[in-house]
């Protein structure tokens, strides 16, 4: 699953870099400073831009704030999409699946912080986006789901198509937990990564009636 990381655009055109060079600054100081305590202003100078520059690309700090979730949503729909393939998994056990879930979970809240949290910040402010983003979190698990299943006669209990779907949810709970910064109190917070992964796959092969290896 290293492979799979947050990714920035190729080749850009002086508008695009510029527009680019704005949404970088604009992730970087809402994570440091929070959006209602950034200014226009500052997404300027930290960019190396005019005022009249940001305003040429964007109407106002709102719609900056609506690009970056749009950034984040298109990027993590690719990395969901790529990390869940198939392809990617000949030869692997739901055990493997797993476990490279919780990393690939894992891996992507930390690899800049700023740009989902600008993102959800966004889909705070407005129920639609929060809809969106759920629905897209859904379909993330709905691929992860038909890859395990595709798998599930390696599972012992007796009712497989609900139990992995279970184990799906309480997993992916797990995770925004565990990488949610207001719920960093539960015990999930506790343990280190190797950890946190060998737990949840305890708790996962039991529900499941796999054996762990």
């Amino acid at each position: 699953m290293s492979d799979l990381h947050w990714t920035r655009p190729g080749q850009q055109d002086r508008s695009q870099k510029t527009q680019s060079a704005l949404l970088d600054a604009a992730e970087t100081l809402f994570f440091e400073k929070g959006v209602e305590n950034t200014s226009v202003a500052d997404v300027a100078a930290k960019a190396g831009c005019s005022v009249g520059a940001l305003y040429h690309h964007f109407r106002d700090k709102k719609a900056l704030l609506y690009a970056l979730y749009d950034r984040m949503t298109q990027e993590y729909q690719e990395i969901s999409r790529n990390a869940v393939d198939s392809a990617r998994w000949q030869g692997a056990s739901i055990v493997d699946m797993l476990r490279g879930f919780l990393t690939f979970g894992l891996q992507l809240a930390k690899e800049r912080p700023g740009f989902k949290h600008a993102g959800l910040a966004a889909a705070n402010m407005d129920p639609e986006l929060r809809e969106h983003f759920a629905e897209l979190r859904l379909e993330s698990n709905r691929r992860l789901n038909k890859l395990l299943l595709s798998r599930k006669d390696e599972v012992g209990h007796p009712d497989p198509i609900f139990a992995i779907a279970f184990v799906i949810d309480q997993i992916s709970a797990m995770l925004r937990s565990r990488n949610d910064d207001l719920l960093r109190r539960t015990q999930l917070a506790t343990c280190t990564e190797d950890e946190f992964i060998e737990e949840a796959l305890q708790l996962a092969c039991g529900y499941l009636e796999i054996e762990l290896t």
